[in-house]
């Protein structure tokens, strides 16, 4: 908060309290000592207080008492004010302004934030007075804010209203970003506005809070690149006289290129600038640390970071292990055990392998050579020709059987049941796909209205779809820039009518601003266009005839005509004499449809097709070389250059401020590059 030249605190809607001998007493705000005021906003005033506890001044951010406590939209502004405190609270940052704490007077009843105090100015105060920042300089402090509002995302708030009044630069190349007044707690339940309803500044918005759509961290990013271009060129780059055209140029039209305006600046900017507002989030960095370090980057003359691109939400697809047959393992005989246990378990090792000797060893155990001799020169039986026990057979196929069994039914078992068929959730999501399918194609044809109706309804069987909302908030939008669109289109057809009828009863001097009115409504009307040049002709010849009688009657006071320097006109009366400036407009363009206006404030000074009926049968059109001079009345005024080309999809628009002194020549040449359809303006 700027702190520069705050006026004292005097009595006013907060007055202190006086003492019985009227002896003034000192403001307090809950435990704090107010010092002096430091400014006023809307609502509420900001103090510079002091803590005596612990003796540390702090900046007292106040909702001013009012008669109507109790309307709606204070309760609202006390909600938002209290929701600033708790969602800046968390925040510990080098770059933000810290809040210390929350408070309500119980005295006044007066609701407080008390938080840290910053000596310095603010971004707006500073471009405003016109202060040299390099270029090394203005990259460091929007890279520092880009810190702060990384931290901030982090933490799940979004700040909504970043813009320079926000920013603070205090000493050592610092910044710090404040008021987080309608910063919005991501994780948190609670949002004070309603549908469709966005807080900020309308010249620094993202095009997705201007269409009420959801926001997140990448919104304010969109901000702070305005804030960059801002300090860097000294303007915005979405201006405009009104709201709707400032909120149009933001969803719609490009930001005129850096170099356009300065080429001094280093070029690594025009691509941060460019990652920073792009129209769709997706498109721009995802992360305030990814434009710090872009910014850094251009600063030691690297090539900034390229952006990331936004995380993908895929389902996770869970899968388990087949199950696995155990494994039998056949142990060898215990060292420890008795002899004889081991000789039975050996079986067989006692029988002699052929080749091997057949006499009993002496080294063995006298049981084991006993085994050896009784099993020595003994043929088995072979397997088939045994003789089995009935009760151990009966047993064997006993098993066998209950093991059949068992794996039957565990074969059952493993096999997944057939689901029932819920045909009133098939017949929905089939309805679903109908509305789906049909809402696209009648989006692909243009059909805006009743591709919204589809998806409306589509949006109340599925409510739980945030594609579906978020599609539908945009057909929304699409909606109502439509009927703005038809509502300007109906006043223009209202004003031209209005213009023709002035023109029919020979009013041309009071058709020629309903005319041009008409015409700047919707510039694609040949017919208002038409009227307009007309009435403007017969403007002139009524103002010529008025001069040749004053000529021919000799009249020097009452407004005589003559030449004055430089070949202008010069029209005196009563003593005064006003010498028009000349202005030569040259244009050459491979065109042979279309037009070009020229006005220089109210006046129209040139209107000229920009082709040529050709001759004979088949009359083909020519491109037709524009090299005309006109004279403009002496004025400091905005000159704005229309061409209207209908068959090349071109409607080129540029203002240009000039000072068009007494006889003075000045010379436009104005230039079109067919590969790639810029137009540039040379004004000499």
């Amino acid at each position: 908060m700027s702190v520069h030249g705050a006026p004292p605190l005097e009595s006013g809607s907060e007055t202190p309290q006086r003492k019985a001998g009227g002896e003034r007493s000192q403001l307090k705000l809950g435990r704090y000592e107010v010092v002096r005021e430091l400014g006023k906003g809307a609502m509420g005033i900001v103090y510079l207080a002091k803590d005596p506890l612990i003796g540390r001044l702090v900046a007292l951010k106040t909702i001013r008492p009012a008669a109507h406590v109790e309307d709606d939209e204070t309760t609202e502004f006390q909600q938002r004010f209290i929701r600033e405190a708790q969602a800046a609270g968390i925040l510990n940052h080098p770059a933000i302004v810290t809040v210390f704490d929350i408070g309500v007077d119980e005295t006044t009843g007066m609701n407080f934030i008390a938080m840290e105090y910053v000596e310095g100015q603010n971004l707006k105060e500073v471009l405003g007075q016109g202060r040299v920042m390099t270029w090394d300089l203005i990259g460091e402090l929007i890279a520092q804010i880009a810190d702060a509002l990384d931290f901030a995302h982090s933490k799940g708030i979004v700040h909504r209203d970043v813009k320079p009044a926000n920013i603070i630069l205090i000493e050592g190349n610092r910044a710090k970003i404040m008021d987080f007044g309608i910063a919005k707690i991501a994780s948190g339940g609670g949002n004070l506005t309603s549908t469709g309803q966005f807080l900020g500044t309308p010249n620094y918005m993202a095009p997705e809070q201007i269409k009420g759509a959801p926001v997140d961290g990448r919104t304010d990013l969109f901000a702070l690149g305005i804030c960059l271009y801002e300090s860097l060129t000294r303007r915005k780059p979405f201006g405009g006289d009104s709201l709707t055209s400032i909120s149009y140029k933001i969803v719609h039209e490009p930001f005129p290129p850096l170099h356009e305006i300065n080429p001094q600046i280093p070029e690594g900017f025009e691509e941060v600038v460019a990652n920073t507002l792009a129209k769709e989030p997706g498109r721009r960095y995802q992360r305030g640390r990814d434009v710090a370090n872009a910014l850094r980057a251009v600063a030691r003359g690297d090539k900034p970071s390229q952006r990331t691109e936004p995380l993908l939400n895929d389902d996770t697809l869970l899968t388990q292990d087949r199950d696995r047959l155990p494994t039998i393992e056949m142990p060898f005989p215990d060292a420890n055990a008795p002899l004889a246990t081991q000789a039975v378990k050996a079986g067989a090792a006692a029988v002699p392998v052929a080749g091997s000797s057949t006499r009993p060893r002496t080294d063995r155990h006298p049981v084991v050579q006993h085994l050896h001799r009784t099993l020595t020169n003994v043929r088995a039986l072979p397997a088939w020709r045994r003789h089995v026990p009935a009760l151990l057979a009966a047993g064997i196929v006993f098993l066998l059987v209950a093991a059949l069994l068992t794996t039957v039914v565990a074969i059952r078992n493993r096999q997944p049941a057939v689901p029932k068929v819920d045909r009133q959730a098939e017949a929905q999501r089939e309805r679903e796909r109908a509305l789906r399918t049909e809402g696209n194609r009648l989006l692909a044809q243009g059909n805006t209205a009743d591709a919204y109706r589809r998806f409306e309804e589509l949006s109340r069987i599925a409510p739980n779809s945030p594609s579906v909302a978020v599609l539908v908030q945009k057909l929304a939008a699409m909606r109502t820039q439509e009927e703005v669109g038809r509502s300007q289109i109906i006043l223009a057809k209202q004003k031209l009518n209005e213009g023709i009828a002035l023109y029919n009863e020979k009013r041309f001097t009071d058709s020629i601003p309903v005319l041009q009115t008409a015409f700047s409504l919707n510039p694609g009307d040949p017919q208002a266009l038409n009227y307009l040049r007309l009435a403007q002709q017969e403007e002139q010849k009524i103002q010529a005839a008025k001069f040749a009688r004053e000529f021919r009657q000799g009249s020097t006071t009452a407004g005589v005509t003559t030449t004055g320097p430089k070949g202008g006109r010069q029209v005196g009366g009563g003593g005064s004499s006003t010498v028009a400036a000349q202005l030569t407009t040259v244009f050459t363009h491979p065109f042979v449809d279309g037009y070009m206006i020229i006005k220089a404030g109210s006046d129209i000074v040139l209107q000229e097709n920009l082709y040529s009926d050709g001759r004979g049968i088949f009359r083909r059109r020519s491109p037709r070389p524009l090299n005309v001079t006109r004279e403009v009345p002496p004025k400091n005024a905005d000159m704005d250059i229309w061409v209207i080309v209908k068959s090349q999809n071109i409607n080129e628009h540029r203002r240009i401020a000039h000072n068009f002194r007494p006889g003075s020549n000045q010379r436009l040449e104005i230039t079109y590059n067919a590969q790639t359809k810029k137009f540039d303006y040379q004004l000499n």
